[in-house]
């Protein structure tokens, strides 16, 4: 894409050499606008001005010099280019007929998930949790005693953040995420989660990141189906992909009945046509 970038730009500053440059290679120039456009091109920030000039001298030589040695007269070159020219193309036309539309309704989700069977079942198991971690003993027992004794987590956590002496010795909290056993460390976290209870809460566990204190909400073993909202990204992609695939075929169905196909199969003596 920035060899792409490199070689319109080249060509539109050829165009108007009567505009100031902010370099030239023999007839070659690269416009202050230029250089703005191939700063957006390749997503960088403006303060590597002086990469983005080096970068198009260097590629105007060898551009330069490839067209002194017939480079781009060469027949497998010429080939690669219509190829890549068609492939983008294709690729443009794709994204406007199959990315068009891309919401998907809760019902859809919910239908897809209710009927998905096997396709849905964990390959491992699932804890849905939370946790606080202190980094002082007396600072995480006094935030479990707020939940033994009752109090709901997200208001335990918002009582925490209001008192600024217990808020000072928190480290992390994190309410209701879903965690296997390669995504919740230490181990001793994920031992616990799944030997607790459902909104069990923990004790005081002392690990060499502080003292953690984890509420387990619920399990899902290997082969169960798990909550919606832990593949609630997932049954959406798999929607969308179905989608695409059936725009992609009703779209090429269309383009076979106003267009003439004709198919030879190589190496046998039959042959067919297709909406001659």
């Amino acid at each position: 894409m920035a060899a792409a970038s490199l070689v319109l730009l080249q060509a539109c500053s050829k165009q108007e050499p009567q505009k100031p440059f902010v370099a030239r290679v023999d007839q070659a120039l690269l416009t202050e606008e230029a250089l703005v456009a191939l700063q957006d091109t390749l997503g960088r920030a403006t303060e590597h001005r002086r990469e983005y000039i080096n970068e198009w001298v260097n590629n105007e030589l060898l551009y330069q010099e490839a067209q002194r040695r017939g480079i781009p007269e060469a027949d497998e070159l010429r080939r690669q280019i219509e190829s890549a020219t068609r492939t983008m193309i294709i690729g443009a036309l794709l994204e406007q007929e199959l990315y068009g539309d891309e919401n998907v309704s809760e019902d859809e989700i919910v239908a897809l998930y209710n009927g998905g069977g096997e396709a849905f079942r964990l390959h491992e198991d699932v804890v849905s949790a939370s946790y606080a971690l202190f980094n002082d003993r007396d600072a995480a027992n006094t935030f479990r005693g707020k939940l033994v004794k009752g109090t709901a987590w997200i208001e335990a956590v918002e009582e925490t953040h209001r008192d600024s002496l217990l808020k000072s010795h928190v480290l992390q909290m994190v309410t209701g995420r879903y965690f296997t056993h390669s995504n919740l460390y230490p181990t001793e976290l994920w031992k616990l989660a799944r030997n607790l209870g459902k909104d069990e809460v923990s004790f005081a566990v002392k690990t060499d990141a502080g003292y953690y204190v984890l509420v387990a909400h619920d399990l899902k073993k290997q082969g169960e189906l798990p909550d919606l909202d832990y593949i609630h990204s997932e049954i959406r992609d798999r929607i969308l992909i179905e989608k695409r695939r059936l725009r992609y075929e009703k779209l090429l169905r269309a383009l076979r009945s106003s267009h003439s196909v004709e198919v030879h199969l190589t190496g046998t003596d039959s042959s067919f046509r297709v909406n001659e």
